[in-house]
């Protein structure tokens, strides 16, 4: 009788188990699953930070954003460019939470960080923060859905880059969130 219950548990488990969704990708072309997101309602249901709101300027190695009317800021403790210098990625820990963080990868398309820049369009920029207790993320871009910004200032002597991001990105509950006014300032080397 005991190895029959435990037949019917472990059965029970792979019953369920079954039912979970599974994604992999295993080549070839890449099917859209969102079509779009509806449109953002900006609401302040994201906890304040109070060391947020007192930096002013964006300082190096360091990114923030807003989410309604909520600041979120960190520092970012890793920077990867590319050989041609047309893409790169940051991140780092959010400044009150050092279970959440941010991750920007860069695409600049056709343009190059090979010389000094100002002003230089960013048409696509994945972006994800990322909750490391659940662990999920709390905001992330669609590639349907896109996030833009401008590279304000390259000084490649330095390699320091600075620039702006903003978009609509997909909570963790599958709701659209509006994402502003996100700066970032990083040593590219």
């Amino acid at each position: 009788m005991r190895k029959l219950a435990g037949l019917f548990s472990l059965l029970s488990l792979l019953i369920i188990m079954g039912c979970a969704k599974e994604y992999s990708y295993e080549g070839g072309d890449l099917v859209e699953v969102h079509d779009s997101l509806p449109p953002p309602v900006v609401v302040n249901d994201f906890p304040a930070c109070p060391f947020c709101q007192t930096i002013t300027g964006t300082p190096l190695s360091s990114w923030s954003f807003k989410k309604g009317n909520t600041t979120v800021c960190g520092s970012i403790d890793t920077a990867i460019i590319t050989l041609e210098r047309t893409a790169f990625t940051f991140f780092g820990p959010s400044a009150c939470s050092v279970d959440s963080g941010l991750v920007i990868t860069v695409y600049l398309g056709n343009e190059s960080l090979n010389r000094d820049r100002t002003n230089v369009t960013i048409n696509n920029i994945a972006f994800y923060y990322y909750d490391r207790v659940t662990p999920s993320y709390i905001f992330m871009s669609l590639p349907n859905s896109p996030f833009t910004g401008t590279i304000d200032n390259y000084d490649h002597q330095a390699k320091i880059a600075s620039g702006t991001f903003t978009g609509n990105a997909l909570r963790s509950d599958g709701s659209a969130a509006s994402i502003t006014s996100g700066k970032f300032k990083v040593k590219l080397l």
